[in-house]
């Protein structure tokens, strides 16, 4: 794969060479320590945000930028329109809460932003006293979009609370409609501004940040990386000034901060990862570690402010908004004067934008959630950035137009509702395309399934629905004894007794936690001895091998786990040839009811086999913010081996009162195998690519969601 590059040239007429690019890199990369990349907290990875205040002075077009990658544990964002205030603003905030802000811009054309600098906060001498009343770092930013029109004001602002009180730890990055351009240092009840403007204060024309400040340091404002020593964040900070160190003068445009700073992946020493935006060309590595990186597992959303010239109209000032973790996800232009913003960059639950690149993101994390495993990145790269690049060209073109004819609300709400439209087309595409990847994943060779008292667990005292159901049809007359067993009573031994376990609806983690770490082992020990193991819905997420609490029964795992709880509701099933036989049904479609049960796809538990496909998502339930698009093709009912035990999973309810209930009688009569004879799983078939996928042959077509 060629390194992509920057991307957005034409607009600019920019010429970048990731030779030159790189070669600039390290002369700052040089200079770091390794101990800048040792003093790590526990807090770290949850607050990393990367920031940048640029002066119109060193811009391209003469406009000062503002940018910011936020990092935090609230992944779910949205972008809003905030109407309450003296001044419209647009602000990127958790998705659901309108309390604070984290970044915006108002109708005057202030922009600002943030990164948490724990050496501001509380029991730091810059805490001044640590008073624990007013707004804090969100709400403080809410309150500058809500009053200000300058850095003036923002600056009074802090004036006035740092008598008042206010509970900040925070650089705050400003620019406003009037050429300002700075950068403060806020503690409890002070402040120190950092003008952008001032050679003297930056003699580069722009201030960086991420989670130190220099007043508490001691720091000149800014500092090279030599005098970081061991500072967290440290590496970050060396790296965002060597991606800005390598341009020419006065050519810092707004592209190359979303393309180039946003999504960088480098090593801790400055060195960008071959086949990255900044890297030269060359294979990619087949995980990227992003603890000392500016695009991190922990980025949530970005956005670059885009401000104006002193005299234009503020409302021009454009902000971009990547929702979602920049790697995965697509800028999106947005103007404070428009009516309405897109549909998919807001919703309480998060923008389903940003939904999408969460989802993407979440399949492509390495086990430890500390890096990207690198496969579909290159793929994806290639699908979006050349749409982000058309965006960004019919921006380019539209605010030259804007800035001779100022635009009418209604004209900047369609221009902006129809790239967002184009910007979401492109993130379903790829969302069905690493739905496919998924559906589709190398994983080992079904095993040869062989097909007897069953125990139904229930933790409920006999009050749960699930046993009820189960036991209207798994009858005596049906070839079936049945009894509850409880945590206790497994914990203690009883499955011996019995041919196969139900587990059935309800949380699987509860029923983890419930059954404790002997109950969880006696169920795989009683498994891998020849019992059978039947998961209903929670029950299958317990047999999963996807969470920490889980059995590891079956090689499977659980797709948008982000969006679990996507509602409830009736659904077809498409049996496949494998799912009628051993489930002994001639219907090739059934509704059935849903619950909030796993989407199951592959995994690649080497200790495990795959898995056999009876019943897959025909159609879905797609409410509480989850992506249309995203359950169906998934599969609903699987089987496996472990050990010489037999687990089957329904991801939904077949047992319900009018559900086919059928289903669900001839799946534990499988597991439980004594009365039935043995059958041959078919093998598995080559994917493309010659892969073994694990999927059997008249299982193996992907359904079109």
């Amino acid at each position: 794969m060629v390194a992509c590059q920057a991307g957005f040239g034409p607009v600019f007429k920019f010429k970048y060479q990731a030779q030159t690019m790189s070669s600039n890199l390290m002369v700052r990369a040089r200079v770091i320590a390794p101990s800048l990349f040792l003093g790590l907290y526990a807090w770290q990875f949850a607050f990393a945000c990367t920031t940048a205040v640029i002066s119109g002075k060193v811009t391209h077009d003469g406009r000062p930028i503002l940018w910011k990658n936020r990092d935090t544990s609230f992944r779910h964002n949205e972008l809003v329109l905030l109407e309450e205030g003296r001044y419209r603003a647009l602000a990127v905030v958790n998705a659901g809460s309108r309390k604070s802000v984290w970044m915006g811009v108002n109708e005057a054309g202030l922009c600002i932003e943030n990164s948490l600098s724990k050496d501001l906060g509380p029991g730091t001498a810059a805490a001044d006293g640590e008073r624990k009343s007013g707004p804090g770092n969100g709400g403080v930013m809410k309150l500058a979009l809500q009053t200000c029109v300058t850095v003036a004001d923002f600056k009074k602002l802090l004036e006035q609370t740092d008598e008042t009180g206010r509970q900040t730890n925070a650089n705050f990055g400003v620019i406003d409609a009037h050429g300002g351009a700075a950068m403060f240092e806020a503690g409890a009840s002070s402040h120190v501004m950092f003008d952008a403007n001032d050679p003297k204060i930056a003699p580069h024309g722009y201030l960086i940040r991420t989670n130190f400040a220099t007043t508490a340091r001691s720091l000149p404002p800014s500092p090279q990386a030599a005098e970081l020593k061991d500072i967290y964040s440290a590496e970050r900070f060396a790296q965002a000034c060597a991606r800005l160190e390598a341009l020419d003068e006065q050519s810092i445009n707004v592209a190359y901060i979303l393309r180039n700073m946003a999504r960088d992946l480098s090593l801790a020493d400055g060195r960008p990862h071959a086949g990255t935006v900044n890297g030269l060309s060359g294979e990619i590595p087949d995980t990227i570690l992003t603890d000392s990186t500016i695009s991190r597992t922990t980025t949530v959303s970005a956005a670059v402010f885009h401000g104006v010239r002193q005299g234009e109209d503020p409302v021009n000032t454009t902000m971009w908004t990547m929702l979602g973790d920049p790697k995965f996800s697509i800028a999106v232009p947005c103007w404070v004067n428009v009516k309405q913003v897109g549909d998919a960059m807001w919703d309480p639950r998060g923008g389903e934008l940003g939904e999408i690149a969460i989802t993407l993101r979440e399949w492509c994390l390495n086990a430890t959630r500390d890096g990207v495993n690198t496969e579909y990145l290159p793929g994806i790269w290639n699908d979006l950035w050349p749409v982000e690049d058309t965006i960004f060209s019919e921006v380019s073109k539209q605010m030259e137009g804007w800035r001779k004819k100022p635009a009418t609300r209604d004209e900047m709400t369609v221009f902006h509702k129809r790239l967002t439209g184009v910007a979401m087309q492109a993130m379903e595409k790829e969302l069905r395309e690493m739905k496919g990847n998924a559906l589709a994943l190398k994983s080992p060779t079904p095993p040869e399934f062989e097909m007897a008292r069953i125990a139904i667990y229930d933790h409920s005292n006999g009050s749960a629905k699930g046993p009820q159901s189960l036991m209207r049809f798994l009858t005596g007359k049906n070839g079936f004894h049945c009894e509850r067993v409880t945590p206790s009573e497994i914990r203690e031994g009883c499955l011996s007794e019995f041919d196969a376990l139900v587990m059935p609806g309800g949380s699987g983690s509860l029923q983890s936690k419930k059954l404790e770490a002997r109950g969880r082992s006696a169920v795989q020990q009683f498994v891998r001895g020849g019992g059978g193991y039947i998961g209903i819905c929670a029950g299958s997420y317990l047999a999963s091998s996807h969470y920490d609490w889980s059995l590891d029964l079956i090689n499977a795992r659980v797709w948008d786990r982000s969006h679990w709880a996507r509602g409830q509701g009736t659904v077809a099933l498409s049996m496949t040839a494998a799912g009628r036989r051993v489930l002994n049904t001639d219907k090739d479609e059934l509704d059935v009811y849903y619950g909030q049960g796993p989407l199951l796809v592959p995994d690649n538990d080497p200790d495990l086999p795959g898995y056999q496909v009876l019943a897959r998502y025909q159609s879905e339930v797609a409410l509480k913010g989850a992506q249309p698009g995203a359950m169906s093709g998934t599969h609903a009912i699987i089987r496996s081996m472990f050990g010489e035990g037999r687990v089957i999973c329904f991801s939904p309810h077949p047992e319900k009162l009018n559900g086919p209930n059928g289903l669900m009688l001839h799946g534990v009569r499988w597991a439980a195998g004594s009365k039935l004879d043995r059958q041959s799983a078919p093998t598995s078939q080559a994917g493309p690519s010659g892969q073994q996928t694990g999927v059997s042959p008249d299982d193996s077509k992907i359904p079109t969601p």
